[in-house]
């Protein structure tokens, strides 16, 4: 009895936590606000996403130079690139570059070959926007994204901001010059190796 009490008791807390994270979540997504608290938290970093970064970074030469954007543990740093830059929505490292991917990019792009966005452009509102700053310097893109036509997850209780279609998000692609050169899977998500065309 005691244990049927004690399940019904936390199976209410937790339905009380999913409720203020969804409220909090509504509420940045009304102000197309950034969940910087969410990520000042080093336990929202989960060792298993190293398997998806390091898949997006096999796509990458090794003379490459590269900026991760949402680098989180800077797992691709060990992949010895020529260059690598770091960048998170908050500083982990002392490596590591501030970048908000929701507001205008000032990191200097020029000297950059390839970019990284795992596990981040479902934070990120108008994905358009980020591509439009990198379109310009960057020739190789490696990215991941949960297209909301492609897996039936609740989108809020991720905590995700965004919610492009696979035809959307390829339409940018297609829109910035870049062409599909792989796609596969990760746990549901795809994984796109962009090259820009000619």
């Amino acid at each position: 009895m005691i244990k049927i009490i004690k399940t019904f008791i936390l199976s209410g807390i937790n339905l009380v936590k999913d409720k203020i994270k969804a409220f909090r979540i509504y509420n940045l997504r009304s102000k197309k606000e950034s969940d910087v608290k969410r990520w000042k938290e080093n336990d929202q970093l989960f060792n298993d996403w190293n398997e998806r970064t390091l898949l997006l970074g096999s796509f990458i030469q090794i003379d490459s130079k590269v900026i991760e954007f949402g680098a989180g543990n800077m797992i691709l740093e060990t992949l010895h690139f020529k260059r690598y830059t770091p960048t998170d929505i908050v500083k982990r490292n002392p490596k590591m570059l501030v970048c908000n991917l929701n507001e205008p990019i000032t990191i200097d792009l020029s000297g950059y070959t390839a970019a990284v966005f795992s596990g981040v452009l479902e934070y990120v509102y108008d994905i358009d926007a980020v591509f439009s700053e990198i379109s310009n310097n960057i020739d190789q893109i490696v990215l991941s994204y949960c297209c909301s036509d492609n897996l039936n997850i609740s989108r809020i209780k991720n905590g995700w901001l965004s919610d492009y279609s696979k035809n959307e998000l390829e339409t940018i692609f297609e829109k910035y010059n870049y062409r599909i050169c792989d796609e596969t899977q990760w746990r549901g998500q795809t994984i796109y190796h962009l090259k820009r065309k000619g």
